[in-house]
């Protein structure tokens, strides 16, 4: 995540190797990327096709079709502010956490129509431009690193920026994980390539203890435990990230992430 983050942050310097956020981007002056979502809400916004938009947006599917979402557990920044965040909150989540966790990641599904039904009706791509995470991150980065070389910024723009991700940490120490979820439209349209994914979990059949530490240790509540004995693990809310690996008492024997197979 920070080696990304690096990369985009030498286009301030004018080393333009990544230029533009995790929306959208061009790399090494040619590659252009697009997130799916975004690319999503802007055809329903415009309702005008774009091959340019669909040949930024064809590389980023050929990438999950390799990796399914991990990008959510490797570079979304927001794992990253969350995990320190739930350092911060420790153990006191309460009864809100508890309830959290029952709420039905498949709502998520709904919320992401209604984002592509405001961007129809708005003609704007809603979600993009104005509740995104990533959106919002990369602003107000660009706004602190404008600040820092003495450039010019629009307070308005980063304030409402900062306000959006503060919020976000907010949902997080009071609702653990229900923004990645639940509530992500990008992320529940990156789980969907979890089904297809070369990437997945492998188990050992047969031979798991049933400790039950692997969903112990998964904050995206994933119920691991239930795919133990089948041929591999493919629920759209994992994200790759490894801590059911770590958390197994075979340190990995039983549970390994592979590429194919």
């Amino acid at each position: 995540m920070f080696g990304v983050i690096a990369l985009f942050l030498l286009q301030f310097l004018r080393v333009k190797i990544l230029v533009g956020g995790l929306t959208g981007s061009l790399a090494v002056w040619f590659v252009k990327f697009m997130d799916i979502f975004a690319y999503f809400e802007s055809l329903i916004a415009s309702m005008d096709f774009s091959a340019t938009a669909l040949m930024a947006v064809l590389p980023i599917i050929g990438i999950y079709l390799i990796f399914g979402r991990a990008f959510c557990g490797w570079i979304c920044p927001m794992d990253f502010l969350y995990e320190m965040t739930d350092k911060v909150r420790g153990d006191k989540q309460g009864a809100m956490g508890d309830r959290a966790k029952k709420i039905s990641p498949k709502i998520g599904y709904i919320i992401a129509a209604v984002f592509l039904g405001l961007s129809a009706l708005l003609n704007i791509p809603f979600f993009t431009n104005y509740i995104s995470h990533l959106t919002n991150f990369f602003r107000m980065l660009t706004g602190g690193v404008f600040f820092a070389m003495n450039l010019p910024i629009e307070p308005a723009v980063f304030f409402y920026s900062a306000g959006v991700i503060i919020f976000l940490l907010g949902l997080e120490y009071f609702f653990p994980r229900l923004w990645c979820r639940v509530l992500c439209p990008v992320g529940k349209t990156y789980g969907l390539f979890n089904k297809v994914s070369l990437l997945k979990l492998k188990f050992a059949e047969g031979q798991c203890g049933e400790c039950n530490l692997c969903e112990q240790m998964c904050y995206m509540g994933v119920k691991i435990a239930r795919h133990i004995d089948g041929p591999g693990l493919r629920d759209t809310n994992c994200i790759y990230c490894g801590r059911c690996v770590e958390g197994c008492g075979t340190k990995g024997k039983l549970i390994k992430m592979k590429i194919g197979g």
